[in-house]
């Protein structure tokens, strides 16, 4: 089997909708290639922006090899999670950074595609995954504006998790203030999870009903996972497996997170009923003001309209003024300035503004990823 041949899926959301659920259930399918959540061309920004390295660099296979396993095995702040790691020893680090020079030695492709199959070459090494029984590729991008790029480069589809913005909302807001030293929500953290919501949103809008993007809905998977499972496998010309209805990471069970029992992933199973639809929204409800809940059902007005989510609020002139209002001026908060502060409150309204006005283009703009 050539890996080049196997159609590409990007599975994406936004933050406490539930992707990493998704891509626990999908894990273990015997058809479905999948790499542990490391965000492909999120991992690119990080090379290029944050380590400033010059992908061009990358034609030199001894140093490309070096510098991505390094990024796997030894950034153990980020990748040493249940749901991340892949490289668990010398001796598989060895293997992965092998493989991965093999690979580059012997592919012509642009540095772009031979990085992406080439990771995925190494992981089948590392792990034995024979790809001869795949079907397909997916990969969990964090980020759903990175899909303008998976099409370019892979004429990939989309899977993307949706869940009620309330709920999303509130869990962002508990992770936030307790991650944080201040214990209080920054501006760019707001904005930068309303900008998740908004893109996966407008992707979702852009192409529904061309069978490039598949949807699914937290909720629906939480009443009927093996419904909703079957649907995606039909979509994805691949078969049911029970597998789908287990959470795994490399095989292995994984218990999952949530923002209210733990700062990230949990080490005992949640409690009965943990997710049927009225606790979540007591949980949220403990979380969120009431500007909270009108700022979010505003922007996310067509949104909750189209998967028939509950309103708390009246979508009239007044609350749309004063919901927008909300998300222009709150959350100003930053740990420090380093310009004057009502330059940092204009910059910030600008950005918002951007976020609701422009969509695509804002990512361009300021610094998001």
């Amino acid at each position: 089997m050539n890996i080049k041949e196997l159609p590409i899926f990007m599975l994406s959301s936004f933050g406490h909708a539930g992707v990493d659920w998704t891509h626990s259930l999908l894990d273990n399918h015997s058809q479905i290639l999948i790499m542990p959540a490391f965000s492909f061309f999120r991992t690119i920004y990080k090379l290029e922006k944050i380590n400033k390295i010059d992908l061009k660099k990358f034609e030199n296979s001894k140093y490309a090899s070096k510098i991505l396993t390094d990024l796997f095995y030894k950034d153990a702040a980020y990748y040493n999670t249940k749901r991340r790691q892949f490289i668990f020893n010398k001796e598989q680090r060895e293997i992965f950074q092998n493989e991965l020079e093999v690979f580059f030695d012997n592919n012509n492709e642009n540095v772009i595609k031979k990085l992406f199959y080439g990771l995925h070459v190494a992981f089948c090494k590392v792990h034995n995954i024979d790809l001869h029984k795949k079907k397909c590729i997916v990969m969990h991008e964090h980020v759903a504006w990175h899909y303008e790029k998976y099409i370019k480069y892979f004429d990939a589809k989309a899977i993307l998790i949706f869940r009620d913005p309330k709920a999303v909302l509130g869990g962002g807001i508990l992770r936030m203030k307790s991650s944080n030293v201040s214990k209080k929500i920054q501006s760019n953290q707001m904005d930068t999870m309303i900008l998740h919501m908004v893109s996966a949103f407008n992707i979702y809008l852009k192409r529904k009903g061309s069978n490039k993007v598949f949807s699914l809905q937290n909720e629906k998977m939480h009443i009927d996972l093996n419904l909703e499972m079957k649907k995606l496998c039909i979509w994805m010309n691949i078969e049911f497996e029970n597998s789908l209805l287990k959470q795994t990471f490399l095989g292995n069970n994984w218990l999952g997170e949530s923002s209210y029992l733990a700062v990230d992933e949990l080490d005992k199973l949640p409690p009965e009923n943990y997710y049927n639809a009225e606790e979540v929204k007591k949980r949220w409800k403990t979380i969120l003001l009431s500007k909270d809940i009108l700022l979010v059902e505003v922007i996310f007005r067509k949104f909750i309209k189209e998967f028939n989510y509950p309103f708390e609020n009246k979508i009239n002139l007044l609350n749309i003024f004063y919901g927008y209002l909300s998300f222009f001026f709150r959350y100003q908060f930053q740990e420090k300035y380093f310009l004057n502060k009502y330059l940092i409150i204009m910059r910030n309204l600008i950005r918002r503004i951007s976020i609701v006005v422009f969509k695509e283009k804002v990512t361009n703009i300021f610094n998001f990823r």
